[in-house]
């Protein structure tokens, strides 16, 4: 199973995205200053940058994220997505979609992504979805330098990707 990890906040989000061999690490645009983004992903190799971007009100910081930063991969609303695909035209960008609703989208690559949050969903149920991947939120330090991440160690250990 692929695993996202969304909303980089900060390098040891990122360093422990590779070290759990995600497929992903999403920085949502407009969330971090990109020079802090830059510095994150320069530090941090193996994941595919992903760019989130939850609405159309982002169009021109998305396009200036797309020009500066090596994007492999490109995640939006499913309804959103011919605004974005017109916008970002990348032949190379690999396109994830945010919700259920892929049926209606037929000429892409497409990959469908599952939310999951460690504190409600067990991993047996985990193991059981019929998604292509699963998607991790990361959330901001709230005491500065210190984060906690037993949920995602015991989910990942469970699901035999530690």
């Amino acid at each position: 199973m692929k695993i996202k990890f969304n909303h980089i906040q900060d390098l040891s989000d990122a360093r422990y995205a590779a070290a759990a061999m995600a497929e992903w690490i999403g920085f949502t645009v407009g969330d971090l200053p990109l020079s802090q983004v830059q510095e994150i992903i320069g530090w941090c190799a193996g994941p595919k940058l992903t760019l989130e971007l939850p609405n159309r009100d982002l169009k021109d910081m998305a396009i200036s994220w797309c020009n500066i930063l090596p994007v492999e991969a490109i995640e939006c609303p499913a309804e959103d997505h011919q605004f974005w695909q017109s916008c970002l035209p990348n032949p190379n960008t690999e396109w994830l979609l945010l919700n259920q609703h892929i049926a209606t989208v037929t000429d892409i690559e497409k990959t469908q992504i599952h939310l999951v949050d460690p504190q409600s969903t067990s991993a047996d149920t985990i193991k059981n979805f019929n998604h292509d991947a699963i998607s991790l939120n990361c959330e901001k330090e709230t005491i500065v330098g210190m984060k906690n991440y037993d949920l995602w160690n015991d989910l990942l250990e469970t699901l035999e990707i530690w």
